[in-house]
Protein backbone atom coordinates (compact mmCIF):
# COMPACT_ATOMS: atom_id res chain seq x y z
CA UNK A 1 0.00 0.00 0.00
CA UNK A 2 1.62 3.21 -0.59
CA UNK A 3 -0.34 6.73 0.43
CA UNK A 4 -0.15 10.37 -0.16
CA UNK A 5 -1.96 13.74 1.11
CA UNK A 6 -6.20 12.50 0.47
CA UNK A 7 -5.36 9.58 -1.38
CA UNK A 8 -3.99 5.77 -1.02
CA UNK A 9 -2.96 2.83 -3.39
CA UNK A 10 -3.60 -0.79 -2.80
CA UNK A 11 -2.62 -3.76 -4.36
CA UNK A 12 -4.72 -6.52 -2.17
CA UNK A 13 -6.86 -9.73 -2.63
CA UNK A 14 -9.96 -9.35 -1.42
CA UNK A 15 -11.16 -10.21 2.07
CA UNK A 16 -14.43 -10.09 4.61
CA UNK A 17 -16.93 -8.99 1.88
CA UNK A 18 -19.49 -7.74 4.32
CA UNK A 19 -21.05 -4.22 2.83
CA UNK A 20 -19.41 -1.25 4.13
CA UNK A 21 -18.70 2.45 2.90
CA UNK A 22 -15.41 4.26 2.87
CA UNK A 23 -15.06 8.12 3.62
CA UNK A 24 -13.10 8.60 0.44
CA UNK A 25 -14.16 7.83 -3.24
CA UNK A 26 -13.30 3.88 -4.09
CA UNK A 27 -11.81 3.15 -7.69
CA UNK A 28 -11.32 -0.49 -8.37
CA UNK A 29 -9.52 -2.32 -10.69
CA UNK A 30 -9.52 -5.85 -11.59
CA UNK A 31 -6.42 -7.47 -12.02
CA UNK A 32 -6.53 -10.95 -13.07
CA UNK A 33 -10.34 -12.02 -12.74
CA UNK A 34 -13.76 -10.66 -12.98
CA UNK A 35 -15.33 -9.17 -9.21
CA UNK A 36 -18.57 -7.83 -9.13
CA UNK A 37 -19.56 -4.95 -7.04
CA UNK A 38 -22.53 -5.95 -4.55
CA UNK A 39 -25.45 -3.71 -2.65
CA UNK A 40 -28.09 -1.55 -3.82
CA UNK A 41 -26.49 -0.47 -7.41
CA UNK A 42 -24.43 -4.34 -7.95
CA UNK A 43 -21.97 -3.99 -11.25
CA UNK A 44 -19.38 -6.93 -13.09
CA UNK A 45 -16.25 -5.82 -14.01
CA UNK A 46 -14.39 -8.34 -16.22
CA UNK A 47 -10.65 -8.59 -15.90
CA UNK A 48 -9.21 -5.21 -16.68
CA UNK A 49 -12.40 -3.36 -16.26
CA UNK A 50 -12.90 -0.45 -13.11
CA UNK A 51 -15.49 1.01 -11.41
CA UNK A 52 -15.48 4.16 -9.14
CA UNK A 53 -17.71 3.46 -5.89
CA UNK A 54 -19.04 7.45 -4.65
CA UNK A 55 -17.77 8.13 -0.80
CA UNK A 56 -20.90 6.96 1.61
CA UNK A 57 -21.93 4.52 -0.66
CA UNK A 58 -22.14 1.24 1.01
CA UNK A 59 -20.98 -1.86 -1.08
CA UNK A 60 -19.04 -5.22 -1.26
CA UNK A 61 -16.41 -6.45 -3.55
CA UNK A 62 -17.00 -10.50 -4.26
CA UNK A 63 -15.70 -13.34 -4.70
CA UNK A 64 -12.91 -13.29 -1.98
CA UNK A 65 -9.49 -13.92 -2.48
CA UNK A 66 -9.01 -12.00 -5.98
CA UNK A 67 -6.52 -9.92 -6.71
CA UNK A 68 -7.97 -6.29 -6.81
CA UNK A 69 -6.17 -2.05 -7.63
CA UNK A 70 -7.73 0.28 -5.53
CA UNK A 71 -7.35 3.99 -5.17
CA UNK A 72 -9.08 5.39 -2.60
CA UNK A 73 -9.23 9.51 -2.58
CA UNK A 74 -10.55 11.21 -0.01
CA UNK A 75 -11.26 15.69 0.18
CA UNK A 76 -7.91 16.20 1.86
CA UNK A 77 -6.87 15.45 -1.85
CA UNK A 78 -6.46 19.12 -3.28
CA UNK A 79 -8.64 20.14 -0.04
CA UNK A 80 -11.80 19.67 -2.34
CA UNK A 81 -14.78 18.35 -1.46
CA UNK A 82 -17.65 16.51 -3.95
CA UNK A 83 -15.02 15.57 -6.60
CA UNK A 84 -17.13 13.44 -8.14
CA UNK A 85 -20.87 14.15 -9.46
CA UNK A 86 -22.34 10.48 -9.50
CA UNK A 87 -23.96 9.12 -6.25
CA UNK A 88 -23.75 5.20 -7.63
CA UNK A 89 -21.21 2.62 -8.95
CA UNK A 90 -19.81 4.12 -12.34
CA UNK A 91 -17.62 1.73 -14.98
CA UNK A 92 -14.48 3.87 -16.10
CA UNK A 93 -13.55 4.06 -19.66
CA UNK A 94 -11.34 1.69 -20.61
CA UNK A 95 -8.79 4.05 -21.09
CA UNK A 96 -8.97 5.24 -17.59
CA UNK A 97 -8.80 1.40 -16.89
CA UNK A 98 -6.04 0.81 -19.03
CA UNK A 99 -4.09 4.08 -17.23
CA UNK A 100 -4.74 2.63 -13.84
CA UNK A 101 -3.24 -0.83 -14.49
CA UNK A 102 -0.06 1.15 -15.63
CA UNK A 103 0.36 2.82 -12.32
CA UNK A 104 3.77 1.48 -10.65
CA UNK A 105 4.69 3.93 -8.50
CA UNK A 106 3.15 6.30 -5.92
CA UNK A 107 4.12 9.34 -8.71
CA UNK A 108 2.12 7.52 -10.91
CA UNK A 109 -1.14 7.06 -8.51
CA UNK A 110 -0.79 10.76 -6.86
CA UNK A 111 -1.02 12.12 -11.01
CA UNK A 112 -3.61 9.44 -12.19
CA UNK A 113 -5.53 10.46 -9.68
CA UNK A 114 -5.11 14.20 -10.50
CA UNK A 115 -5.66 13.56 -14.29
CA UNK A 116 -8.89 11.59 -13.59
CA UNK A 117 -11.27 13.47 -11.13
CA UNK A 118 -13.16 16.00 -12.52
CA UNK A 119 -13.33 19.37 -10.34
CA UNK A 120 -15.79 21.28 -12.03
CA UNK A 121 -18.48 20.29 -9.06
CA UNK A 122 -16.03 20.56 -6.21
CA UNK A 123 -16.05 23.20 -3.57
CA UNK A 124 -12.88 23.89 -0.72
CA UNK A 125 -13.66 22.18 2.84
CA UNK A 126 -12.83 24.35 5.25
CA UNK A 127 -9.76 25.82 5.74
CA UNK A 128 -9.89 25.85 9.61
CA UNK A 129 -10.08 22.11 9.80
CA UNK A 130 -7.64 21.37 6.73
CA UNK A 131 -5.22 23.46 8.39
CA UNK A 132 -5.91 21.49 11.86
CA UNK A 133 -5.71 18.21 10.14
CA UNK A 134 -2.42 18.82 8.89
CA UNK A 135 -0.86 19.40 12.17
CA UNK A 136 -3.26 17.59 14.60
CA UNK A 137 -1.18 14.63 16.88
CA UNK A 138 -2.45 11.07 15.96
CA UNK A 139 -4.89 9.52 18.23
CA UNK A 140 -6.30 13.19 19.25
CA UNK A 141 -9.54 13.35 20.19
CA UNK A 142 -12.58 15.34 19.07
CA UNK A 143 -12.30 17.75 21.39
CA UNK A 144 -8.41 18.34 20.68
CA UNK A 145 -9.18 18.87 17.36
CA UNK A 146 -12.26 21.18 18.21
CA UNK A 147 -9.49 23.05 20.14
CA UNK A 148 -7.30 23.75 17.46
CA UNK A 149 -9.53 24.90 15.29
CA UNK A 150 -11.20 27.01 17.36
CA UNK A 151 -14.89 25.71 17.18
CA UNK A 152 -17.41 24.21 19.61
CA UNK A 153 -17.40 20.46 19.04
CA UNK A 154 -20.44 20.42 18.05
CA UNK A 155 -19.92 23.01 15.30
CA UNK A 156 -16.55 21.32 14.16
CA UNK A 157 -19.33 17.71 13.75
CA UNK A 158 -21.17 19.82 11.46
CA UNK A 159 -18.32 20.52 9.49
CA UNK A 160 -16.74 17.35 9.41
CA UNK A 161 -20.16 16.02 8.17
CA UNK A 162 -20.36 18.48 5.84
CA UNK A 163 -16.87 18.18 4.42
CA UNK A 164 -16.37 14.76 4.66
CA UNK A 165 -19.21 12.98 5.41
CA UNK A 166 -18.35 11.22 8.76
CA UNK A 167 -18.41 12.73 12.07
CA UNK A 168 -15.16 13.91 13.60
CA UNK A 169 -14.39 10.88 15.29
CA UNK A 170 -14.86 8.69 12.30
CA UNK A 171 -12.86 11.35 10.09
CA UNK A 172 -9.93 10.99 12.95
CA UNK A 173 -9.91 7.34 12.49
CA UNK A 174 -9.38 7.82 8.89
CA UNK A 175 -6.64 10.29 9.24
CA UNK A 176 -4.96 7.86 11.97
CA UNK A 177 -5.35 4.79 9.56
CA UNK A 178 -3.02 7.11 6.86
CA UNK A 179 -0.31 7.65 9.24
CA UNK A 180 -0.19 4.26 10.63
CA UNK A 181 0.02 2.66 6.69
CA UNK A 182 2.25 5.25 5.65
CA UNK A 183 4.33 4.19 8.65
CA UNK A 184 3.91 0.62 7.65
CA UNK A 185 5.41 1.04 4.05
CA UNK A 186 8.63 3.10 5.46
CA UNK A 187 9.79 0.54 8.19
CA UNK A 188 7.75 -2.60 7.42
CA UNK A 189 7.31 -3.22 11.57
CA UNK A 190 3.16 -3.41 12.50
CA UNK A 191 4.14 -2.40 15.73
CA UNK A 192 5.94 0.87 14.65
CA UNK A 193 3.03 1.29 11.97
CA UNK A 194 0.37 1.33 15.10
CA UNK A 195 2.50 3.54 17.55
CA UNK A 196 2.86 5.82 14.43
CA UNK A 197 -0.94 6.34 13.79
CA UNK A 198 -2.03 6.83 17.31
CA UNK A 199 -3.35 3.17 18.30
CA UNK A 200 -3.20 1.12 21.21
CA UNK A 201 -1.55 -1.40 20.31
CA UNK A 202 -1.10 -3.79 16.79
CA UNK A 203 -4.26 -5.39 17.18
CA UNK A 204 -6.20 -2.37 17.69
CA UNK A 205 -4.41 -1.11 14.32
CA UNK A 206 -5.63 -4.12 12.99
CA UNK A 207 -9.14 -4.08 13.64
CA UNK A 208 -9.18 -0.65 12.22
CA UNK A 209 -7.70 -2.06 8.80
CA UNK A 210 -10.38 -4.72 8.70
CA UNK A 211 -13.39 -2.14 9.37
CA UNK A 212 -12.21 0.41 6.76
CA UNK A 213 -10.23 -1.92 4.38
CA UNK A 214 -11.47 -5.29 4.93
CA UNK A 215 -7.98 -6.83 4.73
CA UNK A 216 -5.30 -7.01 7.69
CA UNK A 217 -2.23 -6.37 7.37
CA UNK A 218 -0.85 -9.76 6.34
CA UNK A 219 -3.06 -10.20 3.28
CA UNK A 220 -3.73 -6.63 2.39
CA UNK A 221 -0.36 -5.26 2.71
CA UNK A 222 1.84 -8.09 1.60
CA UNK A 223 2.68 -7.96 -2.19
CA UNK A 224 0.93 -9.43 -4.71
CA UNK A 225 1.96 -13.07 -6.15
CA UNK A 226 3.34 -12.53 -9.81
Amino acid sequence: MTLGVGWALLDARTGDNRPHSHIAHQISLALEFPIKIEGRHALQLEQGQAVIVPAGTKHCLVPAGVAVRTIYVDPLFRGMRNLVRQATPVRLTSKDAVALGAVSSSEDARRWVGTYLRKSSASPIDHRLAAALGTLEPGSSPTALAQAVGLSTTRLREIAVHDFGVPTTKLLQWLQLQRAIDALGQFRNLADAAAAGGFSDQAHLTRRLVEWFRVTPSLGLAPRET
